[in-house]
């Protein structure tokens, strides 16, 4: 088990050489696939504290393309189903929300581990926590978000603040929507 942790660390540390290179040179696409690269290579070797980790790092790296951590959140998205319990799974979607958090260019991918998260703690029994997480995320800002996305999205915030007998707040959730949206054809 020792080797295979020595190995992995260092072909991480390779890849994240790679990746200041191209990132420094500017290139778009080299800086994406070492990315991936790395939140594969820890999804392999089932790391997911390491991939927690090198998320985080490569987030922060000064001068981080705008691309490279969108192609690394929605990579690292696609591994949330695969995680071993659901306390991994949700130290992977918290990891995932914090690095998106303020980024307009992951807002939609924020806006769905928000929700993720949310139904998690709905089904712990915490709906106050999960009312509270939908909360946070103002989706009717998202320009980027389909429209029938970002109705599905109130109308589960309605329903949470519902359940917990939130009326006002229900209400004021509820006149984001027009009415109009239900009488079309889809």
């Amino acid at each position: 088990m020792e080797g295979d942790s020595t190995n992995l660390d260092a072909a991480i540390e390779s890849l994240l050489n790679v990746e200041k290179q191209m990132r420094l040179a500017g290139d778009v696409a080299g800086t994406r696939k070492a990315v991936i690269d790395i939140v594969e290579l820890c999804y392999k070797a089932g790391a997911w504290k390491t991939l927690n980790d090198q998320i985080v790092l490569l987030s922060k790296r000064r001068g981080q393309l705008k691309q490279a951590i969108t192609a690394m959140v929605q990579k690292a998205m696609d591994y949330i189903d695969l995680t071993p319990d659901i306390d991994t799974r949700v130290e992977l979607i918290k990891t995932l929300s914090s690095v998106s958090a303020g980024k307009i260019y992951v807002e939609i991918e924020r806006a769905r581990l928000i929700k993720r998260l949310a139904n998690i703690k709905e089904e712990q029994g915490k709906i106050d926590e999960a009312a509270d997480l939908m909360q946070e995320v103002a989706v009717e800002t998202f320009g980027s978000m389909a429209k029938t996305e970002k109705i599905a999205f109130i109308l589960e915030q309605v329903r949470l603040c519902l359940d917990r007998q939130d009326y006002v707040r229900a209400q004021i959730l509820s006149r984001k929507i027009s009415t109009r949206v239900f009488d079309a054809d889809p």
